[in-house]
């Protein structure tokens, strides 16, 4: 019982300190220039990405943005590695208006098509805990 209560302490002393840690860090102090959406970095339509975002390491959110080229409809799909990173992506107007907020399902088909007008969108993408490598793809379907 007396190792139960000591490793119990130990995990709690443990917890608290990753949480002071993530704290004093701040949830974007390792970010790029994409952690907001003047830093977005352009994808391309039909092109797979490949990133990360994490909370433990202050890069908590990444900024991307397409152009839609005509009148048309537009398909975004997405998966995150890591379910319990709370993976989310909102598909934002050019101006910055939310159109879409998508939370990652594992499981599902993580997809979102829309009709969409010329010009520039933005997503912005997040964990809301730990960390998770994702992939994004933008095309015309």
């Amino acid at each position: 019982m007396r190792l139960f209560k000591r490793g119990l302490a130990l995990l709690s002393a443990f917890t608290l300190m990753i949480c002071a840690a993530c704290e004093t860090l701040g949830p974007e102090t390792n970010s790029g220039d994409d952690k907001d959406r003047l830093g977005a970095i352009e994808i391309k339509i039909n092109d797979l990405v490949l990133d990360h975002v994490t909370c433990i390491d202050g890069d908590k959110t990444d900024w991307k943005y397409f152009t839609v080229p005509g009148e048309g409809r537009i398909a975004v799909t997405f998966a995150f590695d890591e379910p319990a990173a709370g993976g989310t992506v909102v598909i934002r107007k050019a101006t910055g208006e939310e159109m879409h907020r998508l939370r990652f399902k594992p499981g599902s088909r993580n997809i979102q098509e829309f009709d969409a007008i010329p010009g520039h969108y933005y997503l912005e993408i997040f964990c809301e805990a730990f960390q998770s490598e994702y992939t994004i793809e933008v095309s015309i379907p």
